[in-house]
């Protein structure tokens, strides 16, 4: 799982996992939630696509630890706590499903299994949550999804 294997901050840069149970393909595709204080000292909060920011950003600044992994406004699910303002955004692999009474979801795009981040609910099918003990950020939540593919 990428929480077990990969710190977010110094990492070997790695776009897609891919390994094999049970003789099927496997890809992991995870979410990484991060709650932190942007530079006007406003707690801000977001989910991100980990394999979708891979694609978007440089992140050898954030392996070699020169640049902090930060919540945008352009991601998943994004929440200025200060100021009370939320955005959401669908990416290339999860379909935001913000009006839910069970409350922030998000759907696989390639299996079209729910992750639920409700840190009280099950994540769902093939997916693990895994709070990330860290001094550089106030919470981050890793979660990991596993789509399984028939070879």
């Amino acid at each position: 799982m990428l929480s077990k294997y990969v710190v977010i901050w110094k990492s070997v840069h790695v776009s897609v996992f891919l390994f094999f149970i049970c003789g099927c393909l496997c890809v992991l595709q995870s979410i990484i939630f991060i709650r932190d204080r942007n530079s006007r000292r406003q707690e801000v909060s977001a989910y991100i696509d980990y394999a979708h920011r891979l694609t978007t950003d440089d992140f050898e600044a954030y392996f070699s630890g020169k640049k902090k992994l930060f919540p945008r406004n352009s991601d998943l699910s994004f929440y200025n706590w200060d100021r009370n303002v939320s955005t959401s955004h669908s990416s290339p692999n999860y379909q935001v499903i913000a009006e839910n009474a069970c409350g922030l979801l998000f759907k696989n795009k390639s299996d079209r299994k729910i992750i639920n981040v409700d840190p009280k609910a099950h994540p769902g099918d093939s997916t693990t949550r895994t709070p990330v003990e860290t001094d550089l950020y106030l919470h981050v939540v890793i979660y990991d999804h596993i789509i399984r593919r028939g070879t």
